[in-house]
């Protein structure tokens, strides 16, 4: 009998000082899962902050609002070689729907493989822009454009699915209930 309540009084310790380890084990991991979230959001809204503004400047560009008459097509050709590199490269910090959604818009808003040594063309009208640039229109510019154009409602529902994807991504609120845009 004193055997036994000695090796219980023994045991109790031993199993506290267990369940302690075990708890500090679980408690350091939590720890170090939220430091790995919030630097991964840290960098997801950094990206954000990096892409949004040219994402809104493609979508300026291809609905006619803002300051689409001050931007030349090889600027916005330039653009999408930026944009391409920085989505290629965040790729692994955001979920599949976000990069494919980014690749929706490029492809929306570009045609891609146009000739070897020849650069993307954009996938919007060059006629209305021709006369409503406000500087002298370089001719040279038209064969910046696809045959092809896109329509603009296309352009804000694929910039808006971009924009949803960042929301999810990122962990605030979803926008999807909210319209970006007047219907047209």
């Amino acid at each position: 009998m004193e055997v036994a309540k000695l090796t219980a009084s023994f045991m109790v310790p031993v199993a506290l000082a267990a369940f302690g380890v075990y708890v500090h084990r679980v408690t350091k991991q939590f720890e170090h899962l939220q430091w790995r979230s919030q630097k991964l959001i840290e960098k997801r809204l950094a990206v954000y902050d990096d892409l949004a503004p040219q994402f809104n400047d493609l979508l300026c560009y291809y609905t006619y609002v803002g300051s689409w008459r001050d931007v030349t097509p090889p600027y916005v050709i330039e653009m999408k070689r930026v944009i391409d590199k920085k989505i290629y490269l965040a790729a692994p910090l955001f979920s599949e729907e976000f990069f494919a959604s980014c690749l929706e818009l490029q492809s929306l808003c570009f045609e891609t493989y146009t000739g070897w040594g020849r650069d993307t063309c954009l996938r919007t009208k060059y006629e209305p822009r021709r006369e409503s640039w406000l500087k002298d229109w370089n001719p040279e510019w038209e064969s910046c454009f696809s045959k092809e154009a896109v329509d603009p409602a296309h352009v804000r529902k694929s910039y808006q699915r971009v924009m949803e994807a960042f929301s999810q991504d990122i962990g605030v609120h979803s926008i999807s209930g909210y319209r970006l845009f007047r219907s047209r």
